[in-house]
Formats: C-alpha cells, sequence, structure tokens
C-alpha cells in the first residue's frame, strides 16, 4: 500500500492525473462551443435560443435578438420589431437573395463560393461605411442599419459557422505531454538527441550535460507553448 501511495505522490503521476482531468474538463465545457454554429451581425454574435419551424430565434449576449420567419425559400429578419424581407431565387448554380429594407429600399446579394456580396439598386456594390466611437459602431447618415449580406447570414442557417478549431486543443496536449517528457525524463532526452542525428558529426557520441539542461529549459518552454495553443482554439 505504501508503494502505491508513494507512485501517485510522483511528480509523474500528478502531471498526468492533472493532465486527463483538465483535459476532460476542457472537453466537456468546450462542446458546446465548437459544436453550436454562430453568425455574426455588427460584430455581435448570434446563436441559437429556439427553434418554433416557422419562427426561429436568436439570441446574442450584447445586441438585440433576432427572429427568422420562414416562408418556404424567402425569410423575414426581425429585429427590434423591424422587419426585413428576403427572397431567394430559384437557381442552385447562381444563388441570389433580394433584401428589401423597412425603408423600401431594396439589394440584392450575390453568392460568391460562400462569400455573400451585397449591390445596391444602381448594380454597384453595396459596401457599409462604419467607424468605432468609444467601443461603438456608428454608421453613416445613408447606412442600413443592418448589411444585406448581414441579414442574409442570418437568415439561413447554411451560412452559420461553427467558431473555434478544437483540433488546437489536441495540438496543445500533445506539445503539453512532449513538453514535460524532454523535461522529465532522461531515456526521453537520450532518443531525442539519437533522432537528432547529431551524433553523426561527432566522433564519440554522447549527449552532454548542457543538452541535458538544453532539453529541460525547452521542454518548459514548449509546454507554456502549449497553453498558448490551446487559447488559439477559441
Amino acid at each position: 500500500m505504501a508503494t502505491v501511495f508513494k507512485k501517485m505522490a510522483s511528480p509523474s503521476f500528478l502531471f498526468f492525473a492533472c493532465v486527463i482531468v483538465v483535459s476532460a474538463l476542457v472537453g466537456i465545457l468546450s462542446e458546446p462551443y465548437f459544436t453550436e454554429p454562430v453568425f455574426y451581425i455588427d460584430g455581435h454574435k448570434y446563436a441559437l435560443d429556439r427553434d418554433q419551424g416557422a419562427l426561429v430565434a436568436y439570441r446574442s449576449g450584447s445586441a438585440s435578438p433576432v427572429q427568422v420567419r420562414i416562408d418556404g425559400p424567402s425569410r423575414t429578419v426581425i429585429i427590434d420589431r423591424q422587419e426585413h424581407v428576403i427572397a431567394k431565387n430559384s437557381d442552385p448554380y447562381n444563388i441570389k437573395y433580394s433584401v428589401t429594407y423597412p425603408n423600401g429600399r431594396r439589394y440584392e446579394v450575390q453568392d460568391q463560393s460562400r462569400l455573400l456580396l451585397s449591390y445596391d439598386a444602381k448594380g454597384d456594390l453595396y459596401l457599409p461605411f462604419t467607424v468605432s466611437v468609444n467601443g461603438q459602431s456608428v454608421k453613416g447618415d445613408d447606412e442600413e442599419a443592418y448589411s444585406p449580406a448581414a441579414l442574409v447570414t442570418a437568415a439561413y442557417p447554411e451560412y452559420h459557422e461553427k467558431p473555434g478549431v478544437p483540433g488546437f486543443l489536441f495540438l496543445a496536449l500533445g506539445l503539453l505531454i512532449y513538453g514535460w517528457c524532454s523535461y522529465r525524463y532522461r531515456k526521453f532526452q537520450d532518443v531525442t538527441f539519437w533522432l537528432s542525428l547529431k551524433w553523426i558529426w561527432v566522433e564519440d557520441p554522447e549527449p552532454s550535460e548542457f543538452y541535458y539542461f538544453m532539453c529541460k529549459v525547452g521542454g518548459i518552454l514548449v509546454m507554456f507553448g502549449a497553453v498558448w495553443v490551446a487559447f488559439q482554439a477559441y
């Protein structure tokens, strides 16, 4: 029993136990983040709130909710009780949308390989001009409250995307274990020495104490780098 407790108190056991526990917690807590499709309007992130069939609601923690009323291929996007009517054409090889604002203005949005481009009534490319004042977006006097492309994105779930890159978490886990092994285990340091092929150019190839020291330093840096990589997943 004493031997078991001694092994459990070893740095290696504690390290890998912590890695397993933290990995499980991160996976469970991050699962909704990586699997729930979202879209953005004016920098505000929206996610599905409730789906009632013909009426879908989206929520944001920093802006007014968005409702989408579904009528076949057409949609009506409702924001602050203002209705924006969107009609989709029937050509699957040349997808276009007609967006009509509450003020009567109409724009065309074209799907160019999933890149949505907006055009005004004259056929000119419509690029909204927005400036930031004290952290708030301020639009020009003649600008629409929401861009046509953003409204189309909100109306059709095929343009919603899952955020983040979960693959970075697996990369971070691998780097963390590699860094720990480089820092902790002499045999692992010996293996990396032979794999580095540095011994080819040495008459009597043996890892030096300086090499072992640099392995430890490198391992610590790699572990810090693994934490940074993990944050890049979000």
